[in-house]
């Protein structure tokens, strides 16, 4: 099993990874992908990037480098049990894609995990309803998992792509839960896409463990919408008609 694209990696502008762009995309070429995205996060996980940066600076990029396809997106916060996300919808327009995650509050940022069942099952359906929203990121961060096969049913039924995170799922903390979200999806034949989120240019397409585990239990490929770069942007184009 081999996914040829990766659109879940960040740069040393996030504020809190390590590479540059051009190392990514270095890594990228050495790895043999198609495509990759740009998805750092919001204002509120590390203070660093404000909405000019998504509405602006970002359009600077060219869509295409040493071969590689640049998509041009945001790994933004889920802010609260109402689905408010941290960048404006008019900003959330201009990009190519729109991971929406949620992640735990630091005494400096003013992000959000829910913190119960009702609360998990409150926020995900709210941010499934949000037609800007691509991808849930992540979604086993969240501790509280009691409602999941309902979320999955609810994200497969609004078009929704549910991330199988490359980090969390060599994290072992976190791989059980990992685990279960890709036995629902592929019980439930709901789409998903196999992400690194990159924090290092060396993480970029670095998913050999995850894709030789879906392997190992059949999941199947057709499934795993990112698998080319065909495959996604005839999903993104869909979608966006």
């Amino acid at each position: 099993m081999k996914v040829l694209t990766d659109i879940h990696t960040h740069t040393v502008a996030s504020g809190h990874a390590h590479s540059t762009l051009m190392e990514n995309i270095n890594v990228a070429v050495q790895r043999g992908l198609e495509l990759i995205a740009i998805t750092e996060h919001d204002i509120h996980t590390t203070r660093t990037l404000d909405v000019h940066y998504f509405g602006s600076c970002i359009n600077h990029l060219p869509e295409t480098i040493n071969g590689v396809t640049l998509l041009k997106g945001v790994e933004v916060n889920i802010l609260d049990a109402t689905g408010k996300l941290g960048v404006d919808e008019k900003t959330l327009d201009r990009l190519d894609i729109v991971i929406a995650s949620c992640h735990p509050p630091t005494p400096s940022s003013p992000t959000f995990v829910p913190d119960n069942d009702e609360s998990f099952l409150k926020t995900y359906k709210a941010v499934i309803d949000n037609l800007q929203v691509d991808i849930l990121g992540h979604i086993t961060m969240c501790p509280h998992l009691k409602y999941l096969d309902e979320i999955i049913n609810l994200a497969k039924a609004k078009n929704k792509l549910i991330e199988i995170n490359n980090s969390h799922f060599v994290n072992p903390r976190s791989e059980k839960s990992v685990k279960l979200l890709i036995e629902i999806c592929m019980n439930k034949k709901a789409s998903v896409v196999v992400n690194s989120d990159a924090h290092f240019c060396t993480q970029v397409g670095d998913f050999d463990m995850l894709c030789e585990y879906l392997k190992q239990i059949k999941f199947p490929e057709e499934l795993i919408i990112n698998r080319t770069k065909e495959t996604l942007l005839e999903f993104l184009g869909a979608k966006r008609s």
